[in-house]
């Protein structure tokens, strides 16, 4: 099976549609920019990452990093959590010819190449080196256990002989769930961190590294990375489905309803509104626009008013009272909530 097989760390990816109630693929949230001494050729990279929390169960995260070759493709080595409490390793080249050992196959998804795997119970809290190294035309992925030495061979590559040495790499997390095992917002992505140590080359050149956010969930109130010489950090928050304090917000005139039309209209906009009441600014109802045309469309309700609301939703009338919030997501049939997770 293709775990996370990625080619352009820097397109970001597109919402995709399930027929659940699922609609949000965060994909690629963090990148780790490699800055290496001009004209550099290794061939070995180290890297080296410390996972401190892995999302939970529920999550698929993928903490990889790039690398390249001179004249030629690239691939990428890293850790994975893959949910239900999987752990692996993965380690990809794109256009290699085959492979010498390891539990290894092709892919053809986003290019081709050959894909080595491993079931790993790595531990959160270890500080992991990942080493890439060439010898002729055989590359070899080795992931070592700094805290207990342990290190496992997660394949040996083979790559055309046009192929040069290893020249430039990057870094990145990303959070790949998708079909049914889609998020539903950002706003319940599993909460993780995660470390970034600067790499070497050859066991003796180390690059500089700078990091950014960026993707379908980059809100400064989920993810945060961060930068000094040694390394880069990096957190995803778990909002249990609160909307940030950044969220359009759908404006009330106190003491007036307000209407499907000004909602509707709000959402035309963008992908999530917040409707924020409190004294003074408190409407007596609240109408929510048919899904139908709204579908992936979300809507949070902050009620901090001393009087309660009527939401008028899915033909039924909801009261809401001071200190409640509930996010729903139009599935294109219905608003549907959003539960915590």
């Amino acid at each position: 099976m293709n775990y996370g097989i990625k080619k352009n760390l820097l397109v970001p990816l597109l919402f995709l549609f399930s027929p659940l109630s699922h609609a949000v693929l965060a994909g690629g949230i963090v990148s780790v920019n490699h800055s290496w001494p001009a004209n550099s050729e290794f061939n070995k990279l180290s890297f080296f990452q410390q996972v401190s929390n892995d999302g939970g169960t529920d999550s698929k995260y993928f903490w990889a990093n790039q690398f390249h070759f001179k004249n030629g493709d690239g691939g990428y080595i890293g850790l994975q959590n893959r949910g239900d409490g999987v752990h692996a390793f993965n380690y990809s080249i794109w256009k290699a010819k085959g492979w010498k050992s390891g539990v290894c196959s092709y892919f053809n998804s986003e290019g081709s190449g050959v894909q080595c795997q491993i079931v790993v119970p790595w531990k959160t809290g270890h500080q992991y080196k990942l080493d890439v190294s060439r010898n002729g035309n055989l590359v070899t992925g080795v992931v070592t256990d700094l805290m207990d030495g342990t290190a496992t061979t997660v394949g040996v590559i083979e790559i055309p002989d046009t192929f040069g040495k290893l020249y430039s790499s990057s870094g990145f997390v990303e959070e790949y769930s998708q079909g049914n095992g889609q998020l539903s917002s950002c706003y319940v992505m599993g909460a993780q961190s995660s470390i970034f140590l600067n790499p070497i080359g050859d066991d003796k050149t180390k690059a500089g590294q700078s990091s950014y956010t960026y993707g379908n969930c980059n809100d400064p109130y989920v993810v945060k990375s961060a930068c000094n010489g040694d390394a880069c950090i990096n957190t995803i928050s778990n909002l249990r489905a609160m909307a940030s304090p950044n969220a359009s917000i759908v404006s009330i005139v106190n003491e007036n309803d307000l209407t499907a039309e000004t909602i509707s209209n709000a959402l035309n906009k963008v992908d999530l509104v917040a409707i924020r009441s409190q004294d003074g600014h408190w409407a007596p109802n609240i109408y929510f626009p048919e899904p139908n045309k709204l579908k992936w469309k979300s809507i949070f309700v902050d009620h901090r008013a001393g009087y309660s609301s009527s939401i008028h939703v899915n033909g039924s009338i909801m009261k809401v009272n001071k200190g409640q919030h509930i996010m729903y997501m139009s599935d294109g049939s219905s608003w549907k909530v959003i539960n915590p997770v």
